[in-house]
């Protein structure tokens, strides 16, 4: 197969998904700039996530028993390629001026997942042949991005808290590299244990979905008709169809209208 039509099938899946999840930031969308920069940025990602998982991983996973395989998926890949997906919207993304509401954060993580498991793609398929991209498209494109997704979520709330908590962002990556580490566990045992990936898998996307949709609901940028009110937390305007405070995450306890 010639490299450009291997290029087109590794990154038609991550592509596509970029374009799906771009479309749940309804009300004031990302510059498109910003997006190829950070899907780059995520492609770029995988150097570093190799070269650790490479150095911290002297052995064949094929080949390793329990315990080893323990190690390397809950103590080297999962923290090492969590973080580098972190770096990569850290070091231009999450500085933007445009990160001004909490879906942001959500969709820049999600963008540099995206990239990070196009590279990826492009990897498994160089190898293994294109028979394997409906498989990565489905695992590999959205485990990543429901792992980074989690990260996002709490770099928007530690960002938008009043007062603001960065302690957040630690825990968001603490989350996300324990499903990384147990949804690569399990595949790599290779037994009836691996089956469990699809209702992990299942859970990810669930999270990333209604999240980023609660996130749009709640945008500070969603145009209303309707009377708002101030958030009895922070103070702050808040839309009256929203559920949550977009500026200090606070949950109303009911619909006020």
């Amino acid at each position: 197969m010639d490299p450009f039509t291997l290029l087109a099938i590794a990154f038609a899946p991550g592509l596509l998904w970029v374009w799906y999840f771009y479309k749940k930031d309804k009300f004031e969308p990302e510059p498109k700039k910003i997006i190829i920069i950070t899907f780059i940025l995520g492609i770029i990602a995988t150097i570093p996530a190799g070269i650790l998982n490479t150095l911290l991983i002297p052995f064949s996973i094929e080949q390793s028993g329990v315990l080893l395989l323990f190690f390397a998926a809950f103590f080297v890949i999962g923290p090492v390629e969590e973080i580098s997906k972190y770096m990569a919207i850290r070091v231009y993304a999450l500085k933007s001026k445009e990160f001004d509401e909490p879906i942001d954060a959500m969709l820049y993580s999600v963008v540099a997942a995206l990239g990070f498991a196009t590279f990826e793609n492009f990897l498994y398929i160089s190898q293994f042949g294109p028979s394997l991209i409906l498989m990565r498209a489905i695992t590999g494109c959205l485990g990543h991005a429901g792992f980074s997704g989690i990260v996002g979520y709490y770099v928007g709330k530690a960002k938008f808290s009043y007062p603001k908590n960065t302690n957040l962002v630690f825990k968001g990556l603490a989350i996300a590299a324990f499903s990384h580490g147990l949804f690569n566990f399990v595949l790599f045992t290779q037994t009836i244990l691996a089956l469990l990936f699809i209702p992990l898998l299942i859970v990810l996307v669930y999270f990333l979905t209604k999240r980023l949709d609660e996130l749009s609901k709640a945008s500070p940028f969603k145009p209303s008709n309707q009377h708002n009110f101030k958030c009895p937390k922070c103070k702050k305007e808040v839309l009256s169809s929203s559920n949550f405070c977009a500026e200090c995450g606070y949950k109303f306890k009911c619909v006020i209208w």
